[in-house]
């Protein structure tokens, strides 16, 4: 009778339990993204209320904006990610480096979102800036300064001297000394962008990152054939095509590359390569 009664207790619990749960998930499906996801706290709080686990915080910290972004994909609506969601994932992330500056991933993970998508580039330059300080061994976060400078910023002679930094840094890829000297000549930004990004691409060990990256690339590509395409033409026939399609009519390319982000290129009226979508 004791051991009817027991179990008897045990599903009656159990169902409230899943009940419980059941509402509790409703509501939340109801609260608002800003009460979650709309403040974090001054890093020295987090330094105190952390006691002596400020790894474990950072951990925390880091999870945190990585389960965000990825719950992100789900969502129909454009953009994607909303500006203030980019700057709490910036605050969250900052915070992490701030209890621990050696933790490399926080810096990785915040230099592919929060540059290209969440046009942070001064603010993800700043967190780098701080973990290549800590991290003095590590050539990538100088690199990547590097490259938000140059690519984003249109700032070649910054992005020149974080390169030298990065190349006299361990294991630092040959190259760079010389990308480096190509920064302090005006023009040629796309084709240093695809040397930027392959480099990128090679110390890449995520998947999903190294796609993202490599669609990038695959645009700078399309672009890059493009604008050596409308050199040619001018060399050519002595004066610049008004349209993409010229190239084709006139024999100088057999086809126009695709925009691996849906967009189409074309010809601005400053003369530059272009394309409809919002690779920048």
């Amino acid at each position: 009778m004791k051991r009817f009664l027991a179990v008897s207790l045990l599903c009656i619990l159990l169902a409230l339990h899943l009940f419980t749960l059941g509402r509790a998930a409703h509501q939340r499906k109801t609260l608002p993204r800003n009460v979650d996801y709309s403040y974090v706290l001054p890093s020295p709080i987090l330094k105190i209320t952390a006691l002596e686990f400020d790894g474990l915080a950072s951990d925390f910290l880091f999870l945190q904006a990585l389960v965000f972004e990825g719950s992100t994909f789900e969502r129909k609506e454009r953009p994607r990610v909303k500006e203030w969601e980019y700057r709490w994932m910036y605050n969250t992330l900052s915070a992490s480096t701030d209890l621990d500056p050696y933790f490399f991933d926080p810096y990785y993970f915040g230099n592919a979102n929060l540059t290209w998508e969440g046009n942070l580039i001064r603010e993800t330059n700043t967190m780098l800036d701080k973990g290549s300080r800590y991290r003095d061994w590590d050539w990538m976060l100088p690199f990547y300064i590097g490259f938000n400078n140059f690519y984003f910023l249109q700032d070649n002679e910054k992005a020149s001297e974080y390169l030298m930094e990065a190349s006299k840094r361990p294991n630092s890829p040959s190259l760079l000394p010389t990308l480096a000297a190509r920064l302090a000549y005006k023009g040629k930004k796309t084709e240093n962008a695809v040397i930027f990004l392959q480099e990128i691409i090679k110390k890449t060990d995520d998947e999903s990152t190294k796609k993202t990256y490599e669609k990038r690339l695959n645009a700078l590509k399309g672009i890059l054939f493009l604008e050596r395409a409308v050199v040619a033409y001018q060399d050519r026939f002595k004066k610049p095509p008004e349209k993409l399609d010229e190239l084709m009519t006139k024999d100088v390319i057999r086809e126009i590359p695709q925009d691996p982000y849906g967009g189409e290129f074309y010809i601005d009226k400053d003369g530059s390569i272009k394309t409809t979508s919002n690779l920048r």
